[in-house]
């Protein structure tokens, strides 16, 4: 990675200044500018116990950090006297197998000893909503920060908000976390998703606006049957059918039977096969979007739509989409050398899928597709995936929220606190070469028991599931010199921003939650059922038709309505 990329990340977040936490005055405030190269970074103690010279040293020595100290953004740490304040928090667990944020890891206790805070995990690997909204509801043993539920819409944050569970932090943002400001600054679409109608911030979103700048979020297919069958990589609808009949009858993985090929399976349910409108009119593949003149619209009522079905139930019914519905199979089969396309999978899934496929066949060779285009002049471009995961907030149980919030202004958006995120601990996960670049350590490329960086890093408290701010400039130093690089610098600066998931009202989320659930079942039953021929085309108006009965109207008028709220927050 050039020293451009570890550069761009030192400056994600900068700002002014912050109060001392807690009543402490033992910390140092790190001095700082707005542009801090890699070679300007602040050493606390080193690895080996003693000081390294740097540009423009900071007075760190109340921080009881094992490793360098980057920038602050005008924070103080320790934010407290070490151990004087312990907080809560409750929300999803790790990522990893065998490894619970419960039971600590080196970066938890590495923002401990350099906060000064503890905090006592109650994480959960599975029924995590329904845990935490028995505990909001009761209002009882709430823990002073929580992740907030559900997960799959956002209206949690207006319940809890409006029954007191959730408090504003709008003046603890402002007076003690200069970096959330700054953050918010950088990106006006995540203030504008972290708002509510009423104007107050209860919650924080988890923030994907940076890594999805890099991450595409689309199909690739097995270049290596590609290459065996003599064909081109398919870039059109015509083209694409052309390439999945070749890999069902021409034995395209080589293995001698010409029939035991899936020519496309998907990741997440055959639904997600609409990433594929963008072969039939539509400018990207998202369902949700705007027309030139700012008018929202869901595709999958509109007649465009239809015409993708009919390819869709074309393929299937020639055996050209999987049969396993929901995906359960895909592992296996990609295992068994099977699949040819995978769709909607972001791209460092690639490099997974060929270590399962390679078990079977050393030369696979998955690669990324380019957006399928209705012919050969489509401007199609693919959407990002969502700007935002889920949302954090700070409960009315909370004794001390001055500390929550300039903990969460650390970890969540000081670049200190992000390189610990992002990269580990210095020494421990990663070093510097010569050069001044980050390499990482044999703990992470050649982790025995977590093969992948990205599970090694998680193994030791790295890529959390609380707050998260994932870093592009990080992804794409995980993956280096792979084909992953390449297929994200070939799509970086090139795919659509995704329509903004914006707080509704109280009226609002009563409309979502009342029409929403049973209405998008409805939808996702009946793509399933024009896919597979269970449902004819036919009755497609009739589908459409009952689709606005159950309210679709309404979900678009409250879009809409977001829409225009996020427009005049950010400025557009």
């Amino acid at each position: 990675m050039q020293k451009k990329l570890l550069s761009c990340l030192l400056t994600a977040v900068l700002a002014g200044s912050l109060l001392a936490g807690c009543g402490s005055s033992s910390g140092n405030t790190s001095s700082t500018a707005d542009s801090v190269p890699s070679e300007n970074k602040t050493e606390a103690v080193s690895v080996e116990g003693g000081a390294q010279e740097q540009s423009d040293p900071a007075d760190n020595t109340a921080i009881n950090a094992t490793g360098t100290v980057y920038d602050l953004g005008g924070l103080t740490l320790p934010i407290c006297d070490p151990g004087s304040v312990t907080l809560t928090y409750m929300g999803n667990d790790t990522w990893c197998a065998g490894i619970s944020y419960n039971d600590g890891t080196a970066v938890q206790k590495e923002i401990e000893n350099r906060t000064g805070i503890h905090i006592e995990w109650d994480t959960y690997s599975s029924d995590v909503e329904t845990v935490l909204q028995t505990r909001l509801a009761s209002m009882e043993g709430l823990p002073d920060m929580v992740e907030i539920p559900p997960f799959d819409s956002n209206v949690g944050v207006d319940t809890y908000s409006s029954n007191g569970v959730l408090i504003p932090l709008n003046d603890l943002l402002e007076e003690y976390a200069p970096n959330i400001k700054a953050l918010f600054e950088k990106y006006p679409a995540l203030e504008a998703m972290c708002t509510s109608s009423d104007g107050n911030i209860y919650a924080l979103a988890g923030w994907w606006g940076d890594i999805n700048d890099y991450v595409p979020d689309y199909l690739y297919i097995r270049q290596d049957w590609l290459d065996n069958l003599g064909l081109e990589m398919p870039e059109t609808v015509d083209e694409l059918y052309d390439v999945l009949v070749a890999f069902k009858e021409q034995d395209a993985n080589g293995n001698g039977n010409p029939k035991d090929e899936i020519p496309m399976a998907t990741k997440n349910g055959i639904k997600q096969l609409y990433y594929l409108m963008t072969g039939f009119g539509y400018d990207t593949n998202s369902l949700w979007y705007t027309d030139d003149s700012g008018n929202v619209h869901y595709a999958a009522v509109e007649q465009p739509y239809k015409e993708m079905l009919a390819f869709l139930n074309k393929c299937y019914s020639e055996g050209l989409i999987s049969d396993d519905l929901d995906g359960t199979l895909l592992t296996q089969n990609i295992t068994e050398d099977k699949v040819g396309i995978v769709c909607h999978d972001p791209a460092d899934n690639m490099a997974s899928s060929d270590d399962l496929a390679r078990t079977s066949n050393p030369d696979c060779d998955y690669e990324f597709m380019p957006v399928i285009q209705a012919d050969k002049n489509g401007t199609a471009r693919m959407t990002k995936r969502g700007l935002t995961w889920h949302y954090y907030g700070v409960t009315s149980a909370c004794e001390n929220p001055e500390a929550a919030v300039q903990w969460i202004d650390y970890v969540y958006a000081s670049q200190d606190g992000l390189m610990l995120y992002n990269y580990g601990i210095e020494g421990m996960s990663y070093e510097y070469d010569e050069s001044g670049e980050i390499r990482f350590t044999d703990l992470i490329t050649n982790n025995e028991t977590y093969t992948s960086a990205f599970s090694a890093l998680r193994s030791i408290g790295a890529w959390p599931t609380y707050f998260i701010n994932d870093s592009g400039e990080a992804f794409m130093k995980i993956f280096e010199g792979t084909k992953v690089e390449t297929a994200c610098k070939e799509a970086y600066g090139n795919m659509e921003n995704p329509f903004p998931e914006m707080l509704g009202t109280a009226e609002e989320s009563e409309i979502y939650t009342s029409i929403w659930p049973d209405l998008s079942t409805y939808l996702d039953e009946m793509f399933t059922a024009f896919v597979i021929g269970t449902q004819s085309l036919d009755n497609f108006d009739n589908y459409v038709e009952t689709a606005n009965s159950m309210g679709m109207q309404d979900i678009i008028d409250m879009k809409s309505a977001q829409y225009q709220r996020y427009q005049q927050i950010v400025g557009q």
